[in-house]
């Protein structure tokens, strides 16, 4: 993406932002809840919370209910005249057939959604 690092930071590591670029995930703005936010999806509530490290580019997205989490990794790199966002899509266990070939199109949609987003502010 053709964007200074520092704009897709800021943009990436805001939990509030992430209705603006998921597909199938956060349906309005996450709402803070303590050191967590509270996310509303098509399948219920969900507790979200980002580690991130701006050095390293480390964006870990970890979800879940009653303290149980998963995590989905991602990294933004820095490259010559913009970046690079990598997002790890791991398949949920006990998925059922065919949940993960979409899980990954999501991600295909939401990097192109993020691109737009972010190369038009």
């Amino acid at each position: 993406m053709k964007v200074p690092f520092d704009r897709a930071w800021a943009f990436l590591t805001d939990p509030t932002s992430l209705h603006l670029w998921t597909v199938d995930f956060a349906l309005a703005p996450p709402e803070p809840r303590g050191d967590t936010f509270r996310v509303r999806t098509p399948r219920g509530e969900l507790d979200l919370f980002i580690r991130a490290d701006h050095d390293t580019g480390v964006i870990d997205f970890h979800f879940g209910r009653d303290g149980q989490y998963r995590c989905s990794p991602s990294r933004l790199f820095r490259t010559g005249d913009g970046v690079l966002y990598i997002f790890t899509q791991f398949e949920p266990p006990g998925a059922a057939p065919g949940l993960f070939e979409t899980l990954v199109e999501n991600v295909r949609k939401e990097l192109q959604i993020l691109k737009s987003v972010l190369e038009s502010q």
